[in-house]
């Protein structure tokens, strides 16, 4: 396991590879450097032998492999970080354990599973309750409970878009009761849709890379489309269903951050916290605990860990 590597150890073990860069060092010779990954954590690799770098220049995103080599400190490292010096690479074969690379989240999948349907059931506005069953069903249900919420910066394992939705859902429905006076079922109908998208955005397959059309269109686009289809099928209209898609549309905040309408309502600055509170939080499960300070590249700053 990568959490496991020590200073010059040998390592031969089946990894997540994610290229970074392949190209010529200052002396002419080709090199490649990127993350080897496995779900215990992550570790940067380069390597220098030619014919590795040369099947690497082809790799299209992340990819399982067979990885051998060696563990040094990176001595261009401000920290002294560790590396892996990659000597043979090679493609995964059948009788090959994988499933140290599939990451699991730290939480109880079957009682999630369980609130997401509570969740669902207490949402009493026909119109709102008639969406969210037409958009959670059969297969799309199915592949809801599996995905990630994020490719690598936020709830990026198995089973991630449904605890962030589930708690999504719960901070904001507490916030609704605290601060009153507004709709509580289209507040959880939204955070439970806010990322729906991202079942056509991220696949659950190894390594959890973007689709064509996720790149294309985004998760938040997207999000609302499945939103209006589902509407369309339940013959939902109305101004409930505009202000549902408001919530979707508007829940990164502002344009600046990927919206594509700033939040306008009550409702939609709810979901819009709820969103961006549950996905900093999520940001302390990735820290390792060694160091009281971490450097969080998603937040652009040092986290301290273990206070």
């Amino acid at each position: 396991m990568i959490s496991e590597f020590k200073a010059g150890a040998k390592i031969c073990q089946s990894v997540l590879m994610r290229v970074q860069r392949v190209g010529t060092s200052s002396n002419g010779a080709p090199f490649a450097r990127g993350l080897l990954e496995d779900n215990s954590g992550k570790i940067p690799f380069i390597t220098f032998e030619a014919p590795i770098v040369e099947k690497l220049r082809d790799m299209d995103g992340p990819a399982p492999m067979m990885v051998s080599g060696s563990v040094d400190i990176n001595k261009f490292s401000g920290e002294m970080a560790l590396q892996v010096i990659i000597k043979k690479v090679s493609d995964i074969v059948p009788e090959d354990d994988i499933s140290n690379l599939l990451p699991e989240g730290d939480f109880d999948h079957a009682a999630y599973k369980d609130k997401f349907d509570r969740l669902i059931k207490s949402v009493l506005t026909p119109g709102l309750r008639l969406v969210l069953d037409n958009v959670f069903e059969g297969e799309t249900y199915e592949r809801f409970l599996r995905n990630p919420a994020g490719m690598r910066l936020h709830h990026a394992y198995i089973g991630g878009l449904l605890q962030h939705s589930v708690d999504v859902a719960t901070l904001a429905s507490n916030m609704a009761d605290t601060i009153g006076g507004v709709d509580k079922d289209l507040i959880v109908a939204g955070a439970l849709l806010h990322d729906v998208g991202k079942l056509r955005e991220i696949s659950a397959s190894m390594g959890f890379p973007y689709t064509t059309e996720g790149r294309l269109l985004g998760h938040i686009s997207m999000s609302a489309a499945i939103v209006q289809e589902a509407a369309a099928k339940a013959r939902v209209t109305g101004p409930k269903l505009q202000h549902l898609l408001h919530i979707v549309l508007a829940h990164h905040g502002e344009p600046e951050k990927g919206s594509p309408v700033a939040c306008a309502t009550k409702e939609a600055f709810i979901v819009h916290y709820a969103d961006e509170l549950d996905a900093i939080m999520n940001q302390y499960k990735k820290t390792d605990g060694k160091n009281p300070w971490e450097f969080n590249k998603m937040l652009q700053r040092y986290l301290l860990t273990n206070a």
